[in-house]
């Protein structure tokens, strides 16, 4: 049944990213940066925490959500802390690069941030009833504007709201936050309820189809972010989708990339500059043509980030 949902779906996924994204061009940019096989594939050893991984995925799927809402007399629990927002990016800047290039990587981490998306449009979905202010269109618009920057694309032009375009990104939310629930090996059949809710809404332009549920969505959302901040070293989930939306995983303006292949993909959208120290023979300037600098001679850039995007501004880094 689900196989067959998925499968009935694909056509309107599809349909609806491609409203929010250039997907021949990203799969040209795919191709372009990631140059042999070979490479890649030796890029990804060097980056990938192999053995970490493996573990990860040979646990039960039901393992790391159950960890993650286990009580306070738990040993897995976290023990809160109070961080705040500042702290908990500084706190992500500090880890080892080899970490942040692995959590950039992580589709659990992906799935944080495209859950808190999901309920942020699912309240804004709520709202809209109340009449489309000048607050609503801002709202729509950052939210276009996070997806993009979690997404590494590009976005020219804020999007116009309307109701029937609210729901549709909304619904591009539903989906990827099952598909990253997939990918990280956890249940989604929640998830998948709710994006097939998302669903029907889009389809029939009725806002009222999903009237509250982002009170549903949330406890799921947050489950997810505790993981995150569990596999992230931290002792609180406040302020994380927001750090790692502002790039508190990007900088590597003064890392030691020397066992990195810069061809790897999964480079896109890293800040580096010339502190940034890459491999014996790295073609800086194929680089530079590569990405964009973040501010007229700067002399910081974007891997993979052309001229003309939009990205959110954070607290300490340079866009």
């Amino acid at each position: 049944m689900r196989d067959e949902w998925l499968s009935r779906e694909h056509d309107e996924l599809r349909d609806g990213l491609s409203r929010f994204l250039d997907v021949d061009e990203g799969l040209r940019e795919v191709r372009e940066q990631a140059g042999g096989h070979e490479d890649v594939v030796r890029g990804l050893g060097l980056v990938l925490d192999v053995e970490g991984g493996l573990a990860d995925i040979l646990r039960h799927p039901e393992e790391a959500l159950n960890s993650a809402t286990a009580g306070s007399g738990s040993s897995n629990a976290l023990e809160p802390r109070w961080m705040s927002e500042a702290d908990v990016a500084e706190a992500l800047r500090a880890l080892p690069a080899e970490r942040r290039l692995v959590a950039r990587k992580d589709p659990l981490i992906a799935a944080c941030v495209v859950g808190e998306l999901l309920v942020r449009a699912l309240v804004l979905v709520g709202d809209l009833p109340r009449g489309a202010g000048d607050a609503h269109g801002e709202r729509y618009a950052e939210l276009a504007r996070d997806f993009a920057r979690a997404r590494n694309f590009n976005l020219d032009a804020a999007p116009t709201l309307e109701v029937r375009a609210v729901l549709a990104l909304t619904s591009v939310f539903a989906r990827a936050f099952v598909h990253d629930l997939g990918r990280a090996v956890l249940r989604r059949d929640r998830a998948m309820e709710f994006a097939a809710t998302v669903e029907e809404a889009a389809r029939s332009g009725n806002p009222g189809r999903v009237q509250g549920l982002d009170r549903d969505v949330r406890p799921l959302a947050d489950e997810v972010a505790l993981e995150a901040a569990r596999r992230l070293d931290l002792p609180t989930t406040e302020g994380l989708v927001t750090a790692l939306l502002d790039g508190a995983l990007d900088d590597f303006t003064e890392a030691d990339l020397t066992g990195v292949n810069p061809n790897d993909p999964g480079l896109t959208g890293i800040q580096w500059s010339e502190g940034t120290r890459w491999p014996p023979g790295t073609d800086i300037e194929a680089l530079r043509k590569r990405s964009a600098e973040t501010a007229p001679y700067s002399r910081v850039y974007v891997l993979g980030r052309r001229p003309g995007g939009t990205s959110r501004a954070g607290t300490g880094v340079p866009v």
